[in-house]
């Protein structure tokens, strides 16, 4: 035979108790079966909240009450239909007698535990009922069995104790021989004098398999909403994966740890008869669920150390401490004596090897109780300062990670760890067996969904995820955004990496995906081409916004890219770091802005676990700063970098070496998209500038812009306030002085560059005659070239050349750094 247990949502409307109806009869057509049921969904929270106003003397009761009569009688007429009429009395009497059971809780002004469990069962009575009678009228003969006859249990109403004995001789003698097939009670039972206790919330699945082991069955099925036990809470772990079997030890570790799917004394009674336990999707029965036994399966496609996580997301950690403890004995022993004997649960005990401290975690309606009974425990050490007075931390959460494999595995502790440390997840208290199949952790109740996730994704899954936040919407936001949505599955396929947009962000648009793969690349490709060309996040409101949602979504593998030229945005790289989240930025003005700001920036890099790449603010996608600091790391010593590192200066002396002239080529390179949407930006020299202070900042050296030596090639007429346009149109009055200049040059065998040299801390960049024969010479369009002599590059200098600018090139470095972050994170 089998016992079938059916939770509330299995039953929570006419057409899900006709839908368990049908399960029920398909199977008991071929096998005897014994049905446990719950409850109608939220009907047992109803009831405690009817009961908790009703022992107020608040007489809004009366309302809930004809709600819940409502929903019953709903479930009924509809049912039933034409047989309605012969329903209806056994109904009207059990709620009548639900009435007077609350009316009397309110003329007394007093919820005792054992009126409470009594108002509890009615929800129980009524949905077994309910079920029994709409089998039986549907062709299958059934009779509602009440659990008070059969469970015994001692006199603790709303968290009983079942005496196995007695119960199991009740059970056995009950159901030796049934001809009808008996719907029973879930959760309720009686006390030896004969009144109502319970069981526990979600005490159906112990009720289920206290029958089962009782009876010797073959199985016990629990039919719920799901497809089975999971890997991770599917509402939190979108990628959770239904473990097809686990052992009964492992249940049990889960369902004591958080998991909602059993109950967690549930597993205990067939444990020890050894009887499989099975885990049933009630809308989904062909799934073949979960199957809990005496050993774990091996799922294919998983690393198979861990078995699942989960997660209790309100928990309050006390903890007693003192150098009064250490060494003396009975310490421990007091304290659980005294928390047992108030009856207080504790779910996690963690204590220091130097016996100075104890922690343990409680659920928060329990906590203040158990401070008062702790420190009168320890009153008189806390007087002699032997002991502090007891601490209470809240806003906690507990994740367990469970599996029985775990035992021996070197490196589970090591990934566990690592995984939340680079996700900036603090761990407050450690908890781990000595069979090491469970590993528990306190953390901060708002880490608790991006630990379970990036935990998860570590064990279960060989496709890691980062999500990436973008902050601009111009040229090289929109090259990013192509070139991730080009090779997005060739990542996926070649490196089981998923490079995720969750965000975009101008100065008049924000759209944030706050799951982070709801959206696919198209979505974002389409979007950033709708939103503002140009449009450097710079306004300080938006800016504040979009981090806060950020930092809020709290995703784990975060990185932001700064597609931006804003100096606000800029200014947030340190609080971003020290959330530590991730970033990754074509925005020069953060390593090349005031001294105080580069040292804020470092120093947030340092005290966290994020990383700060920056690679594209000196050579766009050329390796410079790479370059540097292996040179740096590896011993040697820089003596002096030079060359050329502004791509659109690049492209003007090119062009100018070729016979064009000068007004003529910079309007030829903002047609381009090679300058700023002010040509002035560029000729100035301050972009040139800010790459050659960001190096010597690398090398070590104090330089603020201001030390920089910059030579301007904006004419001076050409400095006062007008237009881009106006601009361009007085350009030409310094055609002749360029003309004059290269002929000068090209007579001593040189030509002219705007070049920068960056020796023993003394930095400048400006006009400078080279050889013709030189490879600043023979650069072409936006080409960059860095110099590097060092010790070991002293006669052939080690050099770097490349395109220098555009916005496939920036973006190509951008995303080169979003790989080397995504490589450290998974």
């Amino acid at each position: 035979m089998k016992i079938y247990k059916f939770g509330g949502s299995s039953i929570a409307s006419a057409t899900k108790i006709s839908n368990v109806a049908g399960i029920i009869q398909k199977e008991s057509s071929r096998t005897p079966l014994i049905v446990v049921v719950s409850a109608i969904w939220k009907v047992t929270d109803m009831l405690a909240e009817i009961a908790v106003l009703a022992g107020k003397g608040d007489a809004a009761y009366r309302e809930k009450l004809e709600g819940i009569a409502a929903l019953h009688s709903g479930i009924v007429r509809e049912l039933f239909r034409d047989a309605v009429s012969a329903e209806e009395p056994w109904l009207q009497e059990l709620l009548a007698e639900l009435k007077d059971v609350l009316h009397g809780v309110f003329l007394l002004r007093e919820l005792s535990d054992k009126s409470l469990a009594l108002v509890l069962s009615y929800g129980e009575r009524l949905s077994c009922m309910i079920v029994s009678r709409y089998l039986h009228v549907s062709g299958t003969p059934a009779e509602c069995v009440d659990a008070r006859s059969l469970i015994v249990t001692d006199e603790n109403h709303c968290y009983a104790k079942v005496d196995r004995l007695a119960t199991g001789k009740r059970i056995r003698e009950r159901f030796s021989v049934f001809d009808s097939l008996p719907v029973v009670t879930g959760f309720i039972a009686s006390a030896p004098d004969g009144s109502v206790t319970n069981l526990g919330r979600g005490g159906s699945d112990f009720t289920a398999t206290i029958l089962g082991a009782a009876l010797h069955a073959e199985e016990v099925w629990i039919w719920t909403d799901v497809d089975g036990f999971y890997s991770a809470d599917p509402k939190r772990v979108t990628d959770a994966q239904v473990i097809p079997e686990i052992s009964y030890v492992e249940a049990l570790e889960l369902s004591h740890a958080g998991a909602k799917v059993l109950h967690p004394l549930a597993v205990q009674p067939v444990m020890k008869a050894g009887i499989p336990l099975r885990i049933k999707n009630s809308f989904n029965p062909d799934s073949p669920g979960t199957r809990i036994g005496n050993e774990s399966g091996t799922q294919e496609g998983r690393p198979g150390t861990v078995t699942g996580l989960t997660s209790i997301n309100h928990v309050v950690l006390l903890s007693l401490s003192g150098s009064g403890m250490a060494g003396v004995p009975g310490t421990a022993s007091r304290l659980f004596t005294c928390l047992a004997r108030h009856s207080i649960n504790i779910i996690f005990i963690s204590q220091a090897s130097s016996e100075q401290s104890i922690s343990v975690a409680i659920m928060p309606a329990q906590a203040m109780m158990a401070k008062k009974v702790l420190e009168e425990e320890f009153v008189r050490e806390i007087d002699e300062r032997r002991i502090d007075p007891v601490s209470v931390r809240r806003n906690l959460a507990m994740v367990a990670v469970v599996g029985n494999k775990m035992s021996g595995h070197p490196g589970v502790s090591a990934q566990l760890f690592e995984t939340l440390g680079k996700n900036g997840i603090n761990v407050i208290a450690v908890a781990q067996g000595a069979n090491e199949m469970n590993i528990s952790l306190v953390i901060e109740s708002g880490d608790e969904d991006k630990a379970l996730n990036c935990i998860h994704e570590s064990f279960f899954l060989s496709m890691r995820k980062v999500h990436v936040f973008i902050a601009g919407t111009g040229t090289i936001a929109k090259s990013l955004i192509s070139q991730i949505r080009q090779h997005r599955l060739t990542l996926q396929n070649e490196m089981d990496l998923d490079v995720v947009v969750c965000g975009l962000a101008n100065t008049r648009v924000i759209v944030i995906d706050g799951e982070g793969d709801r959206k696919d690349m198209d979505y974002w490709y389409d979007t950033i081409h709708e939103m503002h060309e140009r449009s450097p996040l710079d306004g300080r409101a938006s800016i504040n916004e979009y981090i806060g949602l950020i930092k809020e979504a709290n995703m784990h593998n975060t990185i932001v890219v700064d597609c931006t030229a804003s100096m606000q945005v800029a200014e947030k790289y340190p609080e971003l770091l020290q959330a530590n989240i991730s970033v990754a930025t074509a925005n020069k003005l953060g390593m090349a802005g005031d001294w105080a700001l580069y040292r804020r920036i470092i120093e947030a890099q340092r005290s966290s676990n994020a990383k700060f790449l920056y690679e594209t603010n000196v050579g766009a996608g050329l390796p410079i700063i790479s370059t540097l600091n292996d040179l740096k790391n590896s011993g040697d010593r820089i003596l002096c970098i030079e060359g050329v590192l502004s791509g659109t200066l690049s492209f003007i002396f090119n062009e100018l070496r070729r016979g064009g002239r000068f007004s003529e080529i910079v309007r030829k390179a903002k047609d381009a998209g090679y300058t700023e949407p002010d040509p002035r930006d560029d000729l100035s020299g301050a972009d040139f500038a800010r790459k050659l202070l960001i190096l010597g900042r690398e090398l070590g050296y104090k330089l603020d812009y201001a030390d920089v030596e910059c030579q301007s090639l904006v004419p001076e007429s050409c400095r006062g306030e007008m237009t881009p346009a106006e601009f361009l149109d007085r350009l030409p009055t310094i055609d002749d002085w360029y003309a004059a200049e290269m002929e000068s040059a090209a007579s001593e065998g040189m030509t002219i560059a705007y070049t920068g040299e960056l020796k023993e801390g003394n930095a400048k960049v400006g006009l400078k005659r080279v050889p013709v024969d030189s490879p600043v010479a023979g650069l072409n369009g936006t080409e960059n070239l860095v110099v590097f002599t060092t010790d070991r590059y002293l006669r052939t200098p080690l050099v770097v050349k490349g395109p220098g600018a555009g916005g496939e090139v920036t973006a190509g470095g951008v995303f080169a750094d979003i790989l080397r972050i995504a490589s450290y994170l998974v």
